[in-house]
């Protein structure tokens, strides 16, 4: 079996880094490390959980608004050496803005 990664890198939560205007997608993708299998994903607001999204460890946020912005998570069980392993990512910052964007300054 591969190395283990460093601790909390099991599983990855990918979104996009750019801030985001209301009305926007957003799509997180829950992935293992050297694309392990996962199952039973469990997506994460804050601390309220979303659901599991879709089969393939994906949640669809559609459309944006202002209270989606803040923290995100997966948790999800990992398949790693002879077993099934229960992980969670770390949190990812989702930026939302309203429909007048915030210059930068």
């Amino acid at each position: 079996p591969p190395p283990r990664p460093p601790l909390a890198d099991w599983l990855v939560l990918q979104a996009p880094v750019q801030a985001l205007l209301e009305g926007d997608e957003l799509r997180l993708r829950c992935r293992a490390w050297d694309d392990a299998k996962i199952r039973r994903v469990q997506f994460f607001h804050e601390q309220e959980a979303l659901g599991g999204g879709t089969g393939g460890g994906e949640l669809l946020l559609s459309p944006l608004l202002l209270h989606h912005r803040g923290r995100y998570r997966c948790r999800a069980e990992v398949r790693y050496h002879l077993g099934w392993h229960d992980e969670k990512s770390a949190p990812v910052t989702v930026a939302v803005q309203g429909d007048t964007p915030i210059p930068l300054l």
